[in-house]
């Protein structure tokens, strides 16, 4: 698959995972103001339907992403096989035919190299060599970001920040679909602390879900 049409597949998920979350907000927000019951107190209307929107935002994502989820392995099994694939022909790389073959090297050499900076500075906040490292799990942009899928909703995302005395510093978020916070990562314990009580959520939420069988 060329480079081009990868990259376009791909900012088409990432569309429809921004679509997907706005059009949850809305939904959630629009269904807890219009149907906010009119006995309850009025000035928990608009907090109420934030509530929702957050709620209908994470519940759209999840239910995307896990139908997603066949095509996402997909293109990260692509992308890791076209990675080692690219590392075997470096040297004989065939030349550009035309300025178009050429960008689509360079644009392809620059997500490379990010998704690689990404991993080989995750040192900082995984030293155990054994998630955040691998840089086939990072998808990384032109732009020199990066982000790790890390669960339906859930990406870790790598930048680079000026800092005191104009040095570029590594910089990890944690962004999630029912939180427009970003987390600032510093280690791997961080990224822990923030699943596990969603995990915990979500298991909580199916479980009351689930019919009674008594």
């Amino acid at each position: 698959m060329r480079a081009s049409v990868r990259r376009s597949v791909q900012a088409l998920l990432d569309g429809i995972d921004m679509v997907t979350m706005l059009a949850g907000a809305v939904s959630g927000a629009v269904v807890g103001y219009t149907y906010y019951p009119a006995t309850f107190d009025t000035a928990l209307r608009l907090p109420a339907a934030g509530a929702l929107a957050l709620g209908g935002a994470f519940i759209f994502t999840t239910t995307t992403d896990a139908l997603l989820a066949p095509l996402r392995r997909r293109f990260a099994q692509a992308d890791i096989a076209e990675a080692r694939a690219a590392a075997e022909a470096t040297r004989s790389a065939a030349v550009p035919g035309d300025l178009g073959e050429a960008l689509d090297q360079v644009a392809a050499a620059a997500e490379e190299d990010a998704a690689h900076r990404a991993a080989e500075a995750a040192f900082r906040i995984d030293r155990s060599d054994q998630l955040l490292r691998n840089p086939g799990r990072w998808r990384g942009y032109t732009n020199g970001e990066a982000t790790y899928y890390l669960a339906p909703g859930t990406v870790l995302h790598y930048s680079r920040g000026e800092y005191e005395r104009g040095i570029a510093e590594p910089r990890y978020m944690l962004l999630t679909a029912d939180d427009p916070t970003p987390v600032p990562v510093t280690t791997i314990r961080d990224v822990l602390d923030d699943l596990a009580p969603r995990a915990r959520k979500m298991a909580e939420t199916t479980d009351a879900a689930a019919p009674s069988t008594v």
